[in-house]
């Protein structure tokens, strides 16, 4: 069985970074004290930025110069190596044209709205907020280097008043780049290039819309059309030697294996979910509304240095937990009823993914018990298949041996295991995959096809569910209304070890579910001093 980190460590490690310096909770009772027992007055705590030798460093201090952040040398050495990576894919003498995701505004304003960067200029350039940028990669005639060069938007004055400093060709240094020119030179380069006949890589979809998009795209092309196979693309008018739909599929090849660097941000990522998670648990309580678990989740988040979440977190009690993808998190979850929260935070450009189901009372009812130990095993059994040599569409066919066999055992489909496998009657319980791949995108990468076998580096999630509406009467009454799905975030290891689990430290057995839900209540309410968790509790 995989280790999993003790309920009672992951609560102390998470109570470190909830609570104010100088205030602890006990872990055996879990109750609000100071620091001097012999006093009844409330501790004083430190301020921000005080001296504090007992608090736990944050992720962000912890990594410090490691983050892919626009001015790391460690990341931008780690983007060099990919860069190198994809032109050893290429044939020599290729440029490869990349452009920044374009930034949005609320409509009728200048008002700009929350930005992502394009994953794929992301991964080989390690900008992580600036738009207005192309990358051009630039193969050397011999194969055997490359020349990194960046085309930024010059400074805008009016635009920064309104938006803010952003990189340009001034920043150099800073970007660490080969070249850096205006974006405004970039027309120009492109006619260099088509007049020299050099090979030209893209992906149209990314230009698409793009300002520069006429210089690289058919602008007689406004509309997407399709190819002898059927694609939709923009047609190229670099010349014959443009390949325009083989970007995509080779950076996928490249972010699919995760480096220690990915896997150490992903750490991160998944760190901060698992202190989200198990403080939110540790304050559920019956009767609290959807949307109080979901905020407080994104705020826990973001304080720990996440930029967004990288999809709408699911919140969902009772029966909403059998609409897979809920997104309504604003009912309230009464005694009794289990919630069902699929939520994770995108720290730095690397998503994190997790699934935890619980009763919001504290305590499963006999059927739900019986239904998430269900799911659990599968869950269990599933991880432990995350080795080398196995692939995404084995681990499915696993779970849909065992939750089909969970379905027959409680009587939800009246047929045997294998009737049940071979005529599909367990897609109404159980509709989608035991997992996908995991990275920058919530689902990384999609190019990577399920029968891929594991390899070391390899990331995915785990996530067998079994969902049972309340208005399907086939289902036994004491079962219906019940949905569970429990999900972790794996690192595929090398040499025969077992897998990582990033989210390990977020309690799954039921007795440790029990034990963290409410474990927090009494701390949070806090006498109703100012300065106390018990805003959380409102």
């Amino acid at each position: 069985m995989l280790a999993r980190r003790p309920a009672a460590t992951a609560l102390a490690a998470l109570v470190s970074r909830v609570c104010p310096p100088g205030i602890t909770i006990a872990p055996t009772t879990t109750r609000l004290a100071s620091s001097s027992s012999s006093s009844s007055e409330p501790a004083a705590w430190t301020p921000p930025g005080a001296a504090d030798e007992t608090r736990k460093p944050s992720v962000l201090e912890r990594m410090s110069g490691r983050l892919p952040d626009g001015q790391s040398k460690f990341w931008h050495d780690e983007c060099a190596r990919r860069r190198d990576a994809l032109m050893n894919m290429v044939s020599p003498g290729t440029v490869v044209l990349v452009p920044a995701a374009a930034l949005n505004h609320v409509p009728g304003t200048r008002i700009p709205l929350p930005y992502r960067q394009e994953a794929t200029f992301f991964y080989l350039t390690g900008v992580y907020k600036d738009s207005e940028m192309v990358a051009a990669l630039e193969c050397s005639a011999d194969g055997k280097s490359v020349n990194y060069k960046l085309f930024c938007a010059n400074e805008d004055a009016e635009r920064q008043r309104w938006e803010g400093s952003r990189l340009g060709p001034k920043d150099q240094k800073t970007l660490m780049a080969d070249c850096v020119e205006p974006l405004s030179n970039f027309p120009s380069y492109v006619r260099e290039i088509h007049t020299q006949n050099r090979p030209v890589v893209l992906d149209a979809k990314m230009w698409h819309g793009h300002p520069y998009a006429s210089q690289v795209l058919d602008p007689r092309h406004t509309t997407l059309a399709k190819d002898t196979t059927g694609r939709s693309h923009l047609e190229p008018v670099l010349g014959a030697s443009v390949t325009y739909n083989l970007l995509e599929s080779l950076v996928h090849e490249l972010r699919w294996v995760k480096t220690p660097a990915e896997v150490e941000v992903m750490r991160a990522s998944a760190e901060i979910t698992t202190e989200a998670f198990n403080t939110c648990m540790g304050l559920s309580r019956p009767n609290m509304n959807e949307r109080q678990i979901s905020c407080l989740f994104e705020f826990l988040c973001r304080q720990e240095g996440a930029e967004r979440m990288p999809y709408p977190q699911v919140v969902a009690g009772g029966n909403g937990a059998c609409t897979i993808h809920y997104s309504d998190n604003n009912k309230k979850i009464f005694d009794g009823e289990l919630v069902l929260m699929d939520a994770g935070c995108d720290f730095f450009g690397y998503a994190s993914d997790v699934t935890r189901t619980w009763p919001i009372g504290g305590k499963f009812t006999d059927p739900q018990r019986e239904v998430y130990e269900h799911v659990l095993e599968a869950h269990r059994e599933c991880m432990e298949a995350c080795v080398e040599g196995n692939t995404l569409r084995d681990v499915h066919k696993m779970s849909v041996h065992l939750l089909s066999r969970a379905l027959s055992r409680m009587g939800i489909v009246q047929k045997s295991t294998q009737q049940i496998i071979l005529r599909g009657l367990y897609k109404p319980y159980y509709p989608h995959s035991i997992g996908h791949w995991l990275g920058m995108d919530t689902h990384d990468v999609h190019t990577i096809s399920a029968i891929r076998p594991f390899v070391e580096g390899t990331v995915l999630t785990i996530e067998p569910g079994l969902y049972l509406p309340r208005n399907v009467h086939e289902i036994p009454s004491q079962y219906r209304g019940i949905g569970i799905r429990l999900e972790d975030d794996i690192v595929v290891s090398g040499g025969g070890r077992e897998p990582e689990v990033l989210s390990a430290a977020i309690p799954v057995e039921v007795d440790e579910v029990e034990a963290q839900v409410g474990s927090l209540l009494d701390a949070a309410v806090g006498g109703g001093r100012p300065g106390t968790l018990s805003v959380y509790h409102n």
